[in-house]
C-alpha cells in the first residue's frame, strides 16, 4: 500500500488529486507527511525539514533539474493528465524518477551530435557495422578484401565523422543515431 500525502496550495486541486487517488486501488490519501511514502505537492520542499524523507513529485512548471536537485523524485506540469500523475505516483514509490520527454531530453548532455557533419559512405557504414561486432582491424580487412591499411582508413574517417574519440564510441553514437542497429 502505497501512502500519499497530497500538499497543494489549491483547495481545489487538491480535492480533485484526493478524489482521483481514493479511487486508486493500492493508494491510501493520508494527511501526515511524517507517515507519507509518497508527497504530491506543488512547490519544491524544503528536504531537511521533512523528517522522514519520503518520495516527491512536484506539479510544476518550474525548472525540473532545481526540483530534481534539491530531491524531487518527480516533475511533473500542474497540467498533467491524472494517468501521468498517477504513474509517477507508483513509480516514486518504486524508487524510480519521472520527468516528461522533453525535460529528460533537456538534462541530457549536448554531447552528441543531432547528425553526423558528413554521412557515412555504403563502406564505412558497413565497417562502422563490423566495428559493432567487435571485428579487429585485420578482420575487417579480410572480410572485405581490402588492406588491412585501408580497413584502418576506413575506422579513422568514421571516427572523424562521428567526432568520436574511441571504436566504442564510435559504435555508440552510430547506433544513436540509426545508422547501425545491433
Amino acid at each position: 500500500m502505497i501512502r500519499l500525502q497530497i500538499e497543494v496550495r489549491s483547495a481545489v486541486m487538491r480535492a480533485g488529486l484526493r478524489a482521483l487517488f481514493e479511487s486508486q486501488p493500492g493508494i491510501e490519501v493520508i494527511d501526515s507527511a511524517a507517515d507519507a511514502d509518497v508527497l504530491l505537492t506543488d512547490e519544491t520542499p524544503d528536504f531537511e525539514e521533512l523528517s522522514a524523507a519520503p518520495s516527491v513529485i512536484v506539479l510544476s512548471d518550474q525548472s525540473s533539474l532545481s526540483a530534481l536537485r534539491s530531491g524531487a523524485r518527480a516533475v511533473l506540469p500542474a497540467n498533467a493528465e491524472p494517468s501521468q500523475i498517477v504513474a509517477a505516483v507508483h513509480a516514486a514509490s518504486a524508487g524510480l524518477v519521472t520527468l516528461l520527454p522533453e525535460d529528460f531530453a533537456s538534462l541530457l548532455p549536448r554531447a552528441l551530435p543531432a547528425a553526423t557533419a558528413e554521412p557515412l559512405t555504403a563502406r564505412e557504414t558497413e565497417v562502422l557495422e563490423m566495428m559493432a561486432e567487435g571485428i579487429s582491424n585485420k578482420a575487417i580487412a579480410y572480410n572485405l578484401s581490402i588492406s588491412e591499411h585501408t580497413a584502418k582508413f576506413h575506422v579513422n574517417s568514421i571516427l572523424a565523422k562521428l567526432g568520436a574519440g574511441t571504436r566504442t564510441e564510435a559504435v555508440t553514437r552510430g547506433i544513436r543515431l540509426g545508422l547501425i542497429k545491433i
